[in-house]
This record gives structure tokens, C-alpha cells and sequence, in this order.
């Protein structure tokens, strides 16, 4: 609950120090007075974002500082224990504003981001203005309504993490397919190249060999005319080796002569063999050089084909066999492409089959909670003078394919005023006046589960007066006994039902103009209703805001 607000320099507040209490407070005052501007101090300090613009003129900062009590295990008291920021005897929140633009703000004296101080001013206090009015007439926030009515988050935050988790596959498998279209096109390329390798098929050392042969091929002619010439000399009729045939004939004749010719014979006998054996290379080697011409065509071709390939594929041979290893591992790779989006794609479906089960589980309780909520908001909108009206929430369904964040419903809040009038789009067909009860209606009901503790409205009274007012006033008072609320109003039955009344007003002086807040006291809230409702005889005034006083007392005593 707020206790105190303390603000310094902020808009026509140059200094206002008051304490809140319990139950339901009306703030009331002439218009400009500064009543939103006490309220926007609230939302500052709580983290909302705020211009520089908001400082008093002239001054270098603006300052508010908050105190709350909070109730054992509630949410904010939850969370400061969480962030080590929880003091047993009380919250203190302090923030400034520079006119550099530059805030910061404290928590229990320790500073902490704009972020911790929004999350926790949003456990602390709910705001409730002409923009709750407005979200009642967009049909895109009456689901949040309705999801507001939940038990527990539990089914709305599994059905969100298996749709981003579903969103997520779908994505990477998306991301998939592409890859593999666009991994045709060079599989296709991989798969010609290797055959095109293949189909040459080169091999290490190929290349020397085939300049070898290519050397020989081109002088086969001169090479076969020299071993030809080689091998008469050496085996024709009268050739050397006759000649040597006929000398160690001669010298093994005198071998028992002498034995020096016994080791001649032998000498020349050796020299004889070496030359027959030379004569049969010669003639082996004649037999092999006897190319045909297409043999040195071959060779070129060959050859040729050797360097087309290597002009694509690499410098050497070894570098083309190289590149058909990187290439052929390229293709496996691609290949297992296929079998990584099939496994993705199970993923995906199974995924989706539980993102539908979640929410269609959170539809089933969504559904069941709107008949509840549905018959509870007529019942509030009755005690508000609208003993007809009809409400329900139609749901519309939604594609599971979409993936939506809704889940599997839209929600649009149907209404009607009056008895045997057909159920109609609630923000087409409600007044000003009826949108206020709605919201008011809805609030109640939900005021049974809310643990934010402080409840502020701002001119929620707009579009409603007379006998309505006073129902609606009854509703806050009722609202009041589980939470605290502060009310910004220009009704005298709805300041009148408030347990204490906060008066704003503006005083002057030669060079400024100053914003004031005092609690009014039970002899000072007559005069202030009168005001409101401006009658002309001031005495009867006064008499008639008694008299709205005593009856909002009754009324409470009653209940």
C-alpha cells in the first residue's frame, strides 16, 4: 500500500509531502489544478517514462520519493527478497529526473536500472484511466482480459514456449529447404566434375611417362634407322661378331701352345658374349620403336587432355586428385543435408502436435473462465444499475497453422444494454457511461485473484452521472475493502462514498504558480462536494453534500 509521496520540483509541485491510507481516497479540485499531475509523480516513480519537460522551471532536477507497506508473501515483497532490496519495516523508492534528461533511481537505498524499478512498479500499483477506456474499445486486448481471469499463467506460458519453440523449427527447417535448393544447383556441379575426373582418370607419374614416350615417338624413325644400322654391324654375315666368332677361333687353335692364348681366347670370348648380348637389346629395342602413326596422336591427345583438366582443377595431376577428394567430401556433406531436414521436419511436427495441445488446453479454460467471468461481470453491472445487460466473450478461432501468440483463439467482448436486445461488439455498441461499468465490473471481479495491492483510476467516471454514479461509487467502496484506491473524480457521489478525500489546488503569487494537496477533514469535505457540484445557493449545497455523506455512510455501515 502507499504510505507517503514526497515530491520535489516536479511540473506546479514544488514541494508536497502527503500520506495515503488505506481504503478508497477521491482526489479531487479544480481542473488543472494538478490531480494528473500528482497521479504521473506516482507513475514516475514507479518507472514510467518521463520528459524533462515535467521539471518545475527553473530547476536543475525533479524528485519523488514513495513509501509502501507490504503485505507478508506478496509479489513485490517476493521480488525484493529476490533482488536482495527487501527491508522488513518498509519500501522506499526514490527517483530524480535531470534536466540533462538523465534519471536514476534507489530502491531501499540501492540504485538499480529503469527496468528492476518498472518491474516492480508494476507489482506495486495498477493503473486504471481514460486508456483502460480505450483498451475496452480495442476488440484486440479483450483476450488479455480474459487471460487475466486464469488461475495461473502455467497454461499461456507453456503454450507460448512450445509455439516459439515450434517457430524456432520451423524456421531452421525453412532455412533447410532453402539450403538445399539452392545445394542443387551445386550438387549438380560436384556431380560433373567428378565424373568428369573420372572419366580422364589420371594418375600419378602419368604425365612424365607420357613426355617420355612422346620424345621417342617423335624420332622413332631416326632411332629405328640407328638401331638398325647398330645391329647389321653387329650381325650381319661379315659383321663384328663374325669377325670375333672367327678371332678366338683362331686363338683357341694355339691355346695348347702357349697359355697366354688360352687367356686371349677367353678375353675375346668374353668381348663376343657382351656384343650378342648387345645385338639382342638391339633387336628388342627395334621391335618396340616400330610406332604406327596414331600412336603420337594418342600421345598428344592424352596429354592434351591431361592439361584441360588441370587448368580447371589444379596445377599437377596430384593437385586434380586433391580436389576430387574436397569435392566428393563436399557431396556427402550436401547430401546429409537431406537427412538433417528430415529429422528437423519430425522435430518440427512434434513440436507443433504439442503446441496444439497446449492451446487447446488453454482454450478449454479459457472458454470455461469466460462463462464464469461473463456471469459475474452481469451480476456486478446489476448492482450498477443495469439490471438487463448481457456480456460475453465470443471467441473467434484461429489457425494452429498461424503459429499465433493468442494460441488458438481471438476474443472480442459482447454486450447489450437492455432487455431482449441481441449481444453486440462491445467497443461498436457501449457508451462512454456503460464502458466505465464494464471496466469497473471487470476490475471487481478480478480484484478476487489481484495481488497488486494499489489500485488507481483516472476519471473513470467519464460519460456517467446522477443514480449511475452513485452504483458505480458503491463499487469502488466495495472494490476499496481489498485494495487500496486512489480516485481522480468530478462526481460528488463518488467523492462522497470515498473513505477520505484528498483536496488539489492551485496558489499564486507575483512570479509562480504553485500545486497543493491536503486531506480534507470531515468539516472541510462538504464544502469541497458543493463546489463539485456547483450549486448556485451555497447553503443548500453544502446541506445536499451532507446529506450525500451520511447516506454513503449508511450504505457502508449496511454492508
Amino acid at each position: 500500500m502507499l504510505e507517503n509521496l514526497k515530491i520535489h520540483n516536479l511540473a506546479l509541485m514544488d514541494c508536497l509531502d502527503i500520506d495515503f491510507h488505506e481504503g478508497f481516497s477521491a482526489l479531487t479540485g479544480e481542473t488543472g489544478a494538478g490531480k494528473s499531475i500528482l497521479l504521473e509523480s506516482i507513475g514516475f516513480v514507479l518507472g514510467e517514462r518521463s520528459s524533462k519537460e515535467i521539471i518545475r522551471t527553473g530547476e536543475a532536477k525533479a524528485s519523488v520519493e514513495a513509501k509502501f507497506s507490504l503485505k507478508t508473501g506478496s509479489p513485490a515483497a517476493i521480488w525484493l527478497q529476490e533482488h536482495d532490496l527487501f527491508d522488513e519495516e518498509s519500501l522506499i523508492i526514490y527517483r530524480e529526473l535531470s534536466a540533462s534528461g538523465r534519471t536514476s533511481a534507489r530502491i531501499n537505498g540501492t540504485l538499480v536500472s529503469a527496468a528492476e524499478l518498472k518491474e516492480l512498479g508494476d507489482l506495486l500499483v495498477d493503473f486504471h484511466g481514460q486508456h483502460a477506456h480505450q483498451a475496452l474499445l480495442d476488440e484486440r486486448t479483450h483476450l488479455s482480459v480474459v487471460d487475466s481471469f486464469l488461475p495461473d499463467e502455467s497454461l499461456k506460458t507453456e503454450m507460448l514456449r512450445l509455439r516459439n519453440e515450434t517457430a524456432l523449427k520451423r524456421k531452421q527447417l525453412r532455412e533447410l529447404q532453402e539450403q538445399r535448393a539452392a545445394q542443387e544447383k551445386r550438387l549438380l556441379e560436384i556431380q560433373t566434375e567428378i565424373e568428369e575426373i573420372d572419366r580422364v582418370n589420371p594418375r600419378i607419374g602419368e604425365e612424365e611417362q607420357l613426355e617420355a614416350d612422346r620424345k621417342i615417338a617423335r624420332n622413332s624413325s631416326f632411332i629405328e634407322e640407328k638401331l638398325t644400322s647398330a645391329y647389321d654391324a653387329l650381325n650381319r654375315e661379315q659383321g663384328i661378331l663374325s669377325s670375333i666368332y672367327k678371332v678366338r677361333s683362331d686363338l683357341e687353335a694355339l691355346s695348347g701352345l702357349d697359355a697366354q692364348y688360352d687367356r686371349r681366347t677367353q678375353d675375346v670370348q668374353s668381348a663376343y658374349y657382351t656384343l650378342e648380348d648387345v645385338a639382342f637389346a638391339l633387336r628388342d629395342a627395334l621391335s618396340q620403336v616400330s610406332f604406327l602413326p596414331s600412336s603420337l596422336d594418342d600421345i598428344e591427345n592424352r596429354l592434351f587432355t591431361l592439361e584441360e583438366l588441370k587448368r580447371k582443377y589444379g596445377k599437377t595431376v596430384g593437385d586434380i586428385l586433391d580436389y576430387r577428394k574436397q569435392i566428393a567430401a563436399e557431396r556427402e556433406m550436401l547430401l546429409s543435408v537431406e537427412s538433417v531436414a528430415a529429422s528437423v521436419e519430425a522435430e518440427e511436427q512434434a513440436a507443433f502436435s504439442r503446441f496444439k495441445a497446449a492451446a487447446q488446453a488453454l482454450s478449454d479454460a479459457r472458454r470455461n473462465i469466460s462463462e464464469k467471468l461473463a456471469g459475474m461481470v452481469k451480476l456486478h453491472l446489476q448492482s450498477m444499475g443495469m439490471p438487463n445487460a448481457g456480456f460475453a466473450a465470443d471467441f473467434q478461432p484461429v489457425s494452429a497453422e498461424t503459429l499465433s501468440e493468442n494460441g488458438l483463439d481471438n476474443v472480442v467482448f459482447l454486450f447489450s444494454a437492455n432487455k431482449g436486445e441481441p449481444l453486440k461488439s462491445l467497443a461498436k455498441t457501449a457508451s462512454g457511461g456503460e464502458i466505465s461499468r464494464v471496466m469497473l465490473a471487470l476490475k471487481a471481479v478480478l480484484a478476487t485473484a489481484d495481488t497488486v495491492e494499489t489500485l488507481i483510476f483516472d476519471e473513470i467516471d467519464t460519460g456517467i452521472s446522477g443514480m449511475i454514479a452513485n452504483t458505480v461509487a458503491k463499487e469502488m467502496r466495495l472494490l476499496s475493502r481489498s485494495h487500496q484506491i486512489l480516485c481522480i473524480t468530478h462526481l460528488p457521489q463518488i467523492a462522497a462514498h470515498a473513505n477520505r478525500q484528498y483536496y488539489i489546488y492551485k496558489t499564486e503569487s507575483d512570479d509562480s504558480t504553485v500545486s497543493r494537496a491536503k486531506l480534507l477533514s470531515d468539516e472541510e469535505r462538504p464544502q469541497e462536494l458543493a463546489r463539485i457540484m456547483g450549486g448556485t445557493e451555497q447553503a443548500t449545497a453544502i446541506a445536499h453534500a451532507r446529506d450525500l455523506l451520511s447516506a454513503a455512510q449508511k450504505e457502508e455501515e449496511l454492508h
